[in-house]
């Protein structure tokens, strides 16, 4: 039979070995879900930078039917 202090410490050292245990798959998780966080991050930056150029190409496409003089004059509550 174990002695009464050696139990203790074996429940003590088993404790902390858990605790540590579930840290470190805490830690693995947590490290996964940023990775995912931030790739999703970068593919969004990456549709965004995309939209933009769709819709500048698309103002770019349509700015040929304005006659030049109109673009030269001041649009807006600072208009005559």
């Amino acid at each position: 039979m174990l002695s009464g202090g050696f139990a203790v410490v074996s429940l003590v050292y088993l404790a902390v070995v858990l605790l540590l245990l579930v840290l470190v798959i805490a830690l693995i998780v947590l490290v996964f879900a940023a990775v995912r966080v931030l790739r999703l991050t970068a593919i969004e930056k990456e549709l965004r930078i995309d939209r933009l150029r769709v819709d500048a190409l698309v103002d770019t496409l349509g700015d040929d039917d304005t006659d030049d003089r109109d673009r030269d004059r001041p649009t807006g509550p600072t208009a005559p």
